[in-house]
C-alpha cells in the first residue's frame, strides 16, 4: 500500500513538472512572437521578455553598452556561476550545452554571451572565414532547434557568428550602428556632465568625431574636465580642445598601446582598416606619432613652447607627454626603431605590409 501511494505521488510530481515546462515554453513563444525580429538600438536596449538576442552593427561603444545591459541582471558575486561566455570559435554544440546546463545558484538570472564584444575586421571572403565553425547538415539544424526550443530562463546574446535563417526569427536584433542625431546629442549631454554644453557646440563635437560614440565619450569627458563645474561648454571650447577624428584616433591608438590594452588597441586598428586605410598609411601615422612622443619626452621646453615649435595645439603636447610617461625614454626609442624596421622589411620585400605591421603591433603590446 505504501509503495502504491509513493508511485502515485511520483506521477503527480512528474505531471506538475510537465505542465510547468509547457507553460514556460508557451510564455516564451508568446513573448518572442510579440517581439518578433524587430531591432532595438543599443541606446534603448533593456532586458525584456525575449530570450534570444544578437548584436548587429560594429560601433564598439554601443556593442559594449548592449552587452553590459544584457549581463547586468546577474549580480556581480554570482557571475562566475551564472554568466557563461563562449569564445569566438563557439559552435552550436557549445551553445546548447551552455543553455541546457543547470545553474548551481537558484533564483538568479542566467546569461550566455557567445563571441567577442569587438567585431572582427571587414575582410575579403575566403575559405577560412572568421565566423565560428558550426556543425553541418541535419545535426546542426537539430541542435539549433533544441537551443531555441529549450525551456527555462536562460537568455542568450550572440555577439558574433552566424545564426541559421530557420531560427533567426526567434532572435531580437540589437542595433549597434551609428544612431540618429537626437541620440548622439543625448549622449553628448551625458558625457559632459556635470558641465552643460551649448547645442551648437554639441553638434560641432558630433561633426568632429564623425558621430563615433567612443570618440564622443572620450572627447566629452575631456571637455568636461576643462569646464568649470556646472559651466557651459561653447563652440570655441570644442574648436580649441577637440581635434579632427583622425588625429583623435591616432592619439587613442598610441595610448591604448602604451596601456597594453590589447582589446582596445585591436579594435582601433581594425576600425582604421575597416574604414579603408592601408597598412602602409598606418605605418606612417604610428611612426610620426611615436616620433612626436619621443620628442615630447626629450624636450626641455614647456608645453606652450613645444606646441608653438611643432605647430600643434598645446593640448596635443599635453596628451603626448601624458602618453610618453607610460614608457621609459629607451622604450620609446625601441618602439620607434621597431616600427621603422618593420616598414623597411615590407618595403624590401621581406614580408607583406599586413604581416610587417601586425607583427610589430603585437610586439609593441608586449614591450
Amino acid at each position: 500500500m505504501h509503495g502504491y501511494i509513493c508511485a502515485i505521488a511520483v506521477y503527480i510530481i512528474k505531471f506538475k513538472l510537465l505542465v510547468n515546462n509547457y507553460w514556460m515554453m508557451y510564455n516564451t513563444a508568446m513573448a518572442q512572437n510579440k517581439l518578433g525580429n524587430a531591432a532595438v538600438h543599443a541606446s534603448e536596449f533593456k532586458d525584456t521578455e525575449a530570450r534570444f538576442y544578437y548584436l548587429d552593427g560594429d560601433d564598439v561603444y554601443w556593442r559594449e553598452k548592449a552587452v553590459k545591459a544584457f549581463v547586468e541582471p546577474v549580480p556581480e558575486e554570482w557571475r562566475d556561476f551564472n554568466l557563461k561566455r563562449l569564445p569566438s570559435a563557439w559552435t552550436a554544440e557549445m551553445l546548447y550545452e551552455a543553455v541546457s546546463a543547470f545553474s548551481p545558484i537558484p533564483d538568479v538570472p542566467v546569461r550566455v554571451v557567445a563571441g567577442g564584444i569587438i567585431p572582427a575586421p571587414v575582410k575579403k571572403k575566403s575559405k577560412s572565414s572568421g565566423e565560428p565553425r558550426q556543425e553541418s547538415g541535419k545535426a546542426d539544424a537539430q541542435r539549433w532547434a533544441s537551443i531555441t526550443g529549450e525551456s527555462g530562463d536562460v537568455k542568450v546574446l550572440i555577439c558574433e557568428g552566424g545564426i541559421p535563417a530557420s531560427v533567426k526569427k526567434n532572435f531580437v536584433a540589437i542595433d549597434c550602428s551609428k544612431p540618429g542625431q537626437a541620440t548622439l546629442e543625448k549622449l553628448v549631454k551625458q558625457c559632459v556632465m556635470p558641465a552643460r554644453i551649448d547645442y551648437r557646440a554639441a553638434n560641432l563635437l558630433i561633426q568632429y568625431t564623425d558621430g563615433n560614440a567612443m570618440g564622443i565619450y572620450s572627447e566629452g569627458k575631456k571637455l568636461a574636465s576643462y569646464a568649470d563645474e556646472g559651466g557651459e561648454i561653447k563652440c570655441e571650447d570644442v574648436e580649441a580642445l577637440v581635434g579632427d577624428n583622425m588625429e583623435h584616433a591616432v592619439y587613442e591608438l598610441s595610448n591604448a598601446l602604451a596601456d597594453k590594452d590589447k582589446p582596445k588597441a585591436g579594435a582601433l586598428k581594425d576600425r582604421f582598416i575597416a574604414g579603408g586605410m592601408e597598412y602602409t598609411q598606418l605605418f606612417w601615422l604610428l611612426i610620426n606619432q611615436y616620433r612626436r612622443l619621443l620628442h615630447s619626452a626629450l624636450s626641455p621646453l614647456s608645453d606652450a613652447e613645444l606646441a608653438e615649435k611643432m605647430g600643434v595645439r598645446e593640448y596635443a603636447v599635453k596628451v603626448n607627454r601624458r602618453t610618453a610617461k607610460k614608457y621609459s625614454k629607451a622604450d620609446l626609442k625601441a618602439v620607434l626603431d621597431l616600427l621603422v624596421k618593420a616598414e623597411y622589411d615590407y618595403r624590401s620585400g621581406v614580408c607583406s605590409d599586413e604581416t610587417a605591421f601586425c607583427t610589430a603591433f603585437a610586439q609593441i603590446l608586449t614591450m
